[in-house]
């Protein structure tokens, strides 16, 4: 089938199948979407219905779910026989780097008469960078797409570049930088729920949860932030530098009912709202919910992001105007350590975290708090901070259950290590002020770095206190006190800790034997010595060891 468009979902890395693949804990925080990254950026569903509606014949495909439900699945037979004008490769997302790079250059291989074209932050941050060194990458989209991508695709067959806004391009050996779009001012003109743009979307849209597997999906309430943590490439500072947004773009309650509702429809159960709901304003939250409220769906559980911890009225609200059956919050503190915690941007207490849980049992949502490790000015005493926090958030359950607040966990707690900083990000941009010392500086450090097969090689950066053979011990270390902290409060049997500390056991001798054969020079050697520590530990592509879902 011929399609104008093609947009490809790539792994993380490419062929993450056909190697010995060491992936460690790179997807902690996101288990769902493998350590391949499946999940796609809401960005590309938009782009995707917005020329559909235009009159284009699109199709999403995700390669990445591809190649993790048929190991037989052959991706350079799929892109050979694929039939598009235009492909449309998302590096959104500084992980792909390799993945999108790879994808890439098979589309130019097969089809060298089509555009193929990158888009996403990633990308947008080394635009100049990648259509210089990748002469097979003919354009990059720089920051939001819809529109710019409209144009493209209605000159494609004439390949008038120069007519398209936020493009970067090649043209005999002369990088052409075209003139940025204004940004849209709300998202109401986009869709984020044409499921039927996208192939496949089984995997991708399953969620394990505490009450089941549920089918789910994400939401955006705006595109753009009001604040400034320093490791985010999608911070207010990066959306100003990067995508010309002095404020955040947000997407009418009516709209966003209308959203829920096409979800319903569609079998969806749970849905994630993310961005902060409160940085629309009073007015703009309590219409929200209200709206949410009145209009039901068979939706069943919501879950809202906090960018800082919640007080009684807002929480009060939302337990009055329920937009759901069950409601759960996400906040991420980063570190238990209020100096390292405000150094990354984030300004609030301990004692404020703690209280939002506490309102979290009375309410009875859940609240899932997830920390950071990795961060400057983190050291081994504030890394303790952290234990110390986490030890005090779980206990509030055990002090819920003993007054009949609730009669499971409701709050949960987990961690995940940074190993990458975000390009366009304060601390990337501005490192020596915000505590960091750059490994990678560009992105063909990126690319190479992701492109060898070992979880500790892609760590972009270090800190004062920790080098980054520090780091790969830091999340040996936390491994240990998540076991510690499961198993003291009952998430795991002593069995089941006693397996997980195995598993970490297991882990650090395989990083130190990577580290090892990482540095043998002959490549063939090095190689075999690779494939060989593969099958011994029987390593698959996987988010973590295994834990309670969240």
């Amino acid at each position: 089938m011929h399609y104008d468009l093609l947009f490809l979902h790539p792994p993380s890395v490419y062929d993450f199948r056909d190697m010995p693949w060491f992936p460690g804990p790179v997807a902690r925080l996101v288990p769902e979407s493998t350590s391949v990254f499946m999940t796609i950026p809401m960005g590309l569903m938009s782009i995707a219905d917005y020329l559909d509606r235009h009159g284009f014949k699109v199709k999403i495909m995700n390669l990445c779910e591809m190649m993790l439900a048929d190991p037989d699945f052959n991706v350079e037979r799929f892109l050979k026989r694929a039939d598009a004008a235009l492909f449309g490769i998302d590096l959104h997302w500084c992980i792909h780097s390799q993945g999108a790079i790879e994808i890439a250059r098979l589309c130019k291989k097969h089809h060298p008469n089509s555009l193929v074209v990158l888009g996403g932050l990633t990308a947008t941050r080394f635009a100049s960078e990648i259509v210089k060194k990748f002469s097979f990458v003919d354009a990059i989209v720089r920051g939001e797409a819809e529109k710019p991508m409209l144009r493209l695709a209605e000159t494609a067959e004439t390949m008038r570049l120069y007519e398209t806004p936020n493009l970067t391009y090649q043209e005999k050996g002369r990088v052409h930088i075209n003139n940025d779009m204004k940004v849209v001012k709300n998202l109401d003109m986009f869709d984020f729920t044409r499921f039927d743009l996208l192939e496949p979307r089984d995997r991708v849209m399953t969620l394990r949860t505490p009450l089941g597997p549920w089918k789910h999906w994400s939401i955006p309430v705006c595109r753009g932030c009001l604040f400034n943590c320093v490791t985010c490439g999608g911070s207010s500072y990066s959306y100003r530098t990067m995508l010309r947004r002095d404020f955040p773009a947000f997407r009418s309650p009516k709209k966003i009912v209308h959203d829920f509702q096409k979800l319903s429809e569609q079998g969806i159960d749970h849905v994630f709202l993310f961005q902060d709901v409160r940085m629309g304003g009073k007015k703009y939250w309590r219409n929200l919910l209200k709206t949410l409220h009145r209009e039901k769906t068979n939706i069943k559980e919501v879950v809202l992001e906090l960018f800082y911890p919640a007080d009684d009225e807002f929480l009060e609200t939302v337990s009055k105007f329920r937009p759901s059956e069950h409601i759960a919050f996400t906040i991420s503190p980063e570190s238990g350590a209020e100096d390292v915690r405000q150094a990354h941007g984030k300004h609030f207490s301990n004692e404020d975290l703690l209280q939002t849980g506490k309102l979290c049992l009375k309410h009875e949502f859940r609240l899932l708090v997830f920390f950071m490790i990795g961060l400057a000015l983190q050291n081994r005493q504030s890394a303790m901070q952290t234990y110390w926090l986490w030890d005090r958030l779980l206990s509030l359950n055990r002090d819920a259950n003993k007054q009949n607040l609730t009669d499971y966990d409701s709050i949960c707690s987990s961690w995940g290590p940074m190993l990458l900083l975000d390009p366009g990000s304060l601390a990337f941009d501005f490192p020596e002020r915000y505590g960091y010392h750059l490994r990678f500086k560009n992105f063909e450090d990126y690319y190479r770095a992701l492109s060898i097969p070992c979880w500790t090689r892609w760590i972009s950066y270090e800190t004062k206190y920790f080098a980054r053979e520090d780091l790969i011990e830091l999340s040996s270390q936390f491994s240990e006190q998540e076991v510690n902290l499961y198993e003291r409060y009952g998430i795991y049997s002593h069995q089941h800790a006693a397996t997980e500390r195995s598993l970490i056991s297991m882990a650090r001798a395989v990083n130190e034997e990577l580290e090892h054969i990482i540095k043998e020079e002959d490549e063939n050697e090095r190689n075999k010595k690779l494939e060989k520590l593969y099958k011994a530990v029987k390593l698959r592509p996987r988010s973590s060891v295994p834990r309670k879902p969240l």
